[in-house]
């Protein structure tokens, strides 16, 4: 597996058409804060066949109980690191081929950190992601990330966004966690 940054603008349309097109379940490219982006290409087609792309981006917040555990911080000295944490934003493969997903993941613990540092000058310690849509995450298993926990989950008609929905929205909009629609986390500390 190949991975080539994404920067000129026709990359930046095929990362929005294998989203759109070919994740099972948050089917938008839109993101807020940070990016980076990679498309994937099978070794001996590269760069004539794309098969995926995969992305980290700015961390969440606020962070899940279960995160803070994990890396043995306050919500405050969280707060104070936000930039060393990255979020696998997407991970979206236009095929399947045996063994590609630790491949993959492999080299983005590799690219991550000197890509962020580049772009942003930041050092990057840890990535994250959530894993729902009734997927267990067995390739970032295999990868020997942590599966640090759950998030408290939203029911689906109430879904409402620290980053998309307005201060006042979230105050209309907000309701308590119920237990539905929960995914996991599943976390990497980068040497």
């Amino acid at each position: 597996m190949q991975l080539q940054l994404v920067e000129s603008d026709i990359q930046k349309k095929l990362v929005k058409n294998i989203i759109e097109k070919h994740h099972s379940y948050v089917p938008t490219a839109k993101s807020v804060g940070r990016r980076i982006d990679w498309l994937i290409y099978e070794d001996d087609k590269f760069p004539s066949e794309c098969i995926g792309m995969i992305g980290i981006g700015s961390s969440v917040y606020p962070p899940p109980k279960d995160m803070l555990n994990y890396i043995g911080m306050s919500k405050n000295e969280y707060k104070d690191n936000f930039n060393s944490f990255a979020n696998n934003w997407r991970f979206c493969m236009t095929k399947s081929i045996k063994n590609a997903g630790t491949q993959i993941l492999k080299q983005v613990r590799e690219l991550a950190p000197v890509e962020w540092k580049t772009k942003y000058g930041d050092d990057l310690t840890h990535l994250i992601t959530f894993v729902g849509g009734g997927n267990n995450g067995a390739v970032y298993k295999a990868d020997n990330w942590d599966m640090i926990g759950k998030t408290a989950g939203l029911p689906k008609h109430k879904v409402v966004s620290m980053k998309w929905n307005s201060k006042e929205e979230l105050k209309q909009l907000f309701v308590k966690p119920t237990g539905e629609n929960k995914k996991l986390i599943f976390a990497i500390h980068l040497n």
